[in-house]
């Protein structure tokens, strides 16, 4: 069953036998992982990487059926998973354990991914697309948390917060914390203050710099090379 970015507030995720969560929005995952799948849950949680499950996955079958003897409510969330999870899925669902969750974390599947059409196609099942991030919608996050901070910036400041965040979600709220803990000390934060706190979340690429010059961006071509740490071979490049 596919669940789309405006359900997510209102699905009961504790109804799914199993919940695949894929894309490369990592930040929004964890978000919706932390703050609605788990929210509220008292049962055990155990965590692994794909790899782990793989290399024991008899023993982590055997495990959760001895689990359910005792009807004690557990999830497992399995990270960096990948098409190669799905046998592992397929003997879970065999052994119909009603007290265990399994949750899938993935990055992107194509539309013939097996994996990713057993989790569409049944209603036990549910699968969540994450899509990137846009700077329109990481603007609208920046500005509810200000609002809700009641923090005094302009939107050209908070704009550079954006930018700096490069469309990861999680760079974005490392960067609100930052800005609400100056916030305390500073009733309103400049520009300045900004390039002060925030990171670039990483260096641009050396094509980027090519494509913006071929493009004559002139604004875009002079913020690279302004905010990039530069090596030697990009010099010559350059």
């Amino acid at each position: 069953m596919i669940i789309k970015s405006f359900e997510i507030t209102k699905a009961k995720f504790s109804s799914f036998k199993s919940i695949l969560l894929y894309g490369m929005n990592k930040g929004y995952k964890d978000e919706v992982i932390k703050s609605y799948i788990l929210a509220g849950f008292k049962g055990e949680i155990s965590r692994y990487e794909e790899n782990e499950v793989l290399d024991n996955e008899n023993n982590i079958i055997e495990s959760l059926m001895n689990g359910s003897l005792f009807e004690n409510k557990k999830i497992i969330i399995i990270s960096r998973s990948s098409n190669k999870i799905l046998n592992f899925i397929e003997k879970y669902l065999e052994k119909s354990v009603s007290c265990i969750q399994v949750i899938l974390n993935a990055d992107n599947l194509d539309k013939k991914s097996k994996l990713r059409s057993l989790f569409e196609k049944n209603k036990k099942l549910a699968c969540i697309p994450f899509y990137e991030d846009t700077n329109k919608s990481l603007n609208n996050l920046a500005i509810k948390f200000i609002r809700e901070k009641s923090i005094k910036i302009s939107q050209e400041s908070l704009n550079l917060i954006v930018e700096r965040s490069r469309g990861d979600r999680s760079n974005l709220n490392n960067e609100l914390q930052k800005l609400e803990a100056l916030s305390k000390t500073k009733k309103k934060i400049s520009q300045e203050d900004i390039f002060n706190i925030t990171n670039l979340a990483e260096d641009y690429g050396i094509f980027e710099l090519v494509d913006n010059y071929l493009a004559k961006n002139k604004t875009k071509v002079s913020k690279i090379l302004n905010e990039n740490n530069f090596v030697n071979d990009d010099c010559i490049l350059i």
